[in-house]
């Protein structure tokens, strides 16, 4: 197809292209000299080139460029693109036969008016169906673009569970490339457990029936091996009467899992926390109110040394609910410090007069959250105060990687070594949660704690998983 001249535009929008295939020369010439000032005029050459916005042909083209005007037709959809046949034949029934493909056919004579009526017809349909179809392509590929970078995994099945197609989240969630998942039925793709395929698959025979399905939940493989756990929504979608899809949006909800699942601990914890500090509570609140009442009736100093020592327990039990409530599970900041400073420091605001310190090779410092392992030393030397008496002799000694405390009261039996550390589990008056607290501040440190029968046969506990710098070894 080549120009027949350079022809004008309109200056706000390029002029429409018009295929001349007239057979009759002189029609021709008044046709193009006509059309020229308003199109961009065209003649084929060895073949149709498709890229023309309205052919103008007569019969005796139409009937030699009839397959080809058919490819042209096939090749636009499906945008509209116009075939208007100009014929001298007045009488239907002698037309030629008509291809469905035409769109106009007029009859000559015509007034220049009427053609071009319908020539701007034609043109602006054409101009109409380009721009629809372009808007089309554009949404489809904003939808495209947007079900691709989709933050959550995102799926489609047809109606035979078959998968149609999978975004780049799912395929960086299952580990599995693209080409190894479409057209494969869900239930050969690994990642999703069976009792998963089972829920999935019963969810799409139910959608055929009803398309209000809740959401609903699955376990999955993650590339690294872990089971985690996910909620899935689908949505039926149906372009057409025999192939209805299911598209599936696919959002892990494993750390809310987790969450939810330590808060309902917390709870738990906190509940059995609040029973047992009442229950605690309610003894030496007891005491204190039996002996202040004797106290009041005689004056008698021991009663008033008994209300003391139950309020002193009182305060001990709340201040050590408060610690369990700041989280010593939780480190915030650490810092370099020398062992023996801490230590020396408890044992001063901690120990009586009657009782006796021994330290052992604790020079060096070691990186740790001065206040949680402050707390350490100070539980670790009460629970010694309580069970071995006010004159109680604690020695503690550092090892390579670690520290022993070691009392000479009573020890623990072995049978009660692993539950010392549970709450509230005391033997004494104690409130059972001192080391409980000690475990957690050990543990968040990275460290290990364990009890062994000392040289004397008191209690010790050993620390370790400890670094220590600039000690002689």
């Amino acid at each position: 197809m080549s120009r027949y001249r350079e022809t004008n535009t309109h200056a706000q929008a390029p002029s429409s292209t018009v295929l001349l295939l007239i057979d009759h020369s002189e029609n021709r010439r008044l046709l193009d000299e006509w059309l020229a000032s308003e199109y961009d005029v065209v003649f084929p050459t060895e073949g149709l080139d498709p890229s023309f916005d309205l052919c103008i042909v007569d019969e005796p083209s139409f009937n030699r460029y009839r397959d080809e005007l058919r490819t042209c037709k096939d090749a636009a959809s499906p945008t509209f693109l116009p075939y208007l046949l100009v014929t001298s034949t007045s009488s239907p029934a002698r037309m030629p036969k008509v291809w469905q493909g035409l769109d106009e056919i007029i009859t000559i004579p015509i007034e220049k008016a009427v053609l071009q009526a319908r020539i701007d017809g034609l043109l602006e349909r054409r101009r109409l169906s380009v721009k629809l179809e372009r808007q089309k392509e554009e949404s489809e590929e904003r939808f495209r673009t947007l079900f691709q970078t989709a933050p959550d995994p995102v799926f489609v099945l047809d109606s035979d569970g078959q998968i149609q197609a999978i975004n780049n989240a799912f395929c960086q969630v299952s580990g599995l490339d693209r080409p190894a998942i479409l057209s494969e039925r869900i239930s050969a793709i690994d990642v999703f457990p069976n009792d998963s395929l089972e829920k999935l698959t019963a969810n799409l025979r139910e959608r055929e029936t009803d398309d209000e399905q809740p959401p609903y939940s699955v376990t999955y493989t993650a590339p690294d091996g872990e089971t985690r756990y996910a909620e899935i929504n689908t949505a039926r979608i149906q372009f057409d009467a025999e192939h209805p899809e299911v598209i599936g949006i696919f959002r892990d909800v494993t750390e809310h899992k987790r969450r939810k699942q330590e808060l309902k601990d917390q709870n738990k914890r906190l509940d059995e926390f609040a029973s047992m500090l009442a229950h605690e509570l309610r003894n030496p609140l007891g005491i204190a109110q039996g002996y202040l009442q004797v106290a009041e009736a005689d004056g008698s100093d021991d009663a008033f040394e008994e209300v003391r020592g139950a309020l002193s327990r009182m305060e001990r039990m709340i201040n050590e609910m408060l610690d369990l409530a700041r989280k010593p599970g939780v480190i915030e900041e650490t810092q370099m410090t020398a062992l023996q400073e801490i230590v020396e420091d408890v044992w001063s605001r901690v120990a009586p007069p009657e009782a006796t310190l021994v330290l052992e090779n604790v020079e060096g410092e070691i990186s740790a959250d001065v206040d949680r392992l402050s707390q350490v030393f100070e539980n670790l030397f009460r629970n010694a105060i309580e069970h071995a008496g006010d004159d109680v002799s604690v020695h503690i000694e550092c090892f390579s990687n670690g520290v022993s405390v070691e009392d000479d009261g009573p020890g623990i039996p072995p049978d009660e070594r692993e539950t010392v550390f549970e709450s509230g589990f005391t033997t004494n008056d104690g409130t059972g949660l001192g080391l409980t607290i000690v475990q957690q501040i050990v543990d968040a440190h990275g460290w290990d704690i364990s009890i062994a029968e000392g040289d004397d046969g008191g209690a010790q506990f050993e620390i370790t998983g400890m670094e220590f710098t600039g000690r002689a070894e």
